[in-house]
């Protein structure tokens, strides 16, 4: 089996973000196991979002032989079972947000992709790991 690559976006903008993302990182190294590289994580206003709390955004790099729908579907567990982590939330906290931004090139979310932050962790992952690893 080929193994394809992906990208993904993670952010949160609860006050414990930085624990957030660590979790989250963890979590996905046991699903990818060492498949899965890390970009720095990166503070950003909100865009296109009506509440002022800023959000801690990160950018992943994942190889894997799983096909796209069950990439998809794996991440949305885990961005659910991350909500459900958390019993209360005030509005317009969002405990993680979890976002298939590419797979084998194709870029599934445009709008996110031209944003400054994930063009920044991109270009830091591939620099570092080169397209594929």
């Amino acid at each position: 089996m080929s193994n394809h690559v992906a990208f993904v976006a993670l952010g949160s903008n609860l006050p414990t973000a930085p624990r957030v993302l660590e979790w989250t990182r963890r979590k996905m190294r046991a699903i990818f196991s060492t498949s899965c590289r890390f970009s720095h994580a990166e503070w950003t206003e909100p865009i296109d979002y009506p509440y002022p709390y800023k959000f801690l955004n990160q950018i992943v790099m994942i190889s894997t032989e799983r096909s796209q729908p069950v990439l998809e579907v794996l991440l949305s567990h885990l961005e659910d079972e991350m909500q459900l982590r958390r019993v209360t939330v005030d509005e317009g906290r969002i405990v993680m947000d979890i976002d298939l931004l590419t797979f084998d090139g194709d870029i599934l979310r445009p709008t996110d992709w031209e944003r400054d932050y994930v063009k920044r962790g991109v270009e830091e992952l591939i620099k570092k790991n080169g397209r594929k690893f």
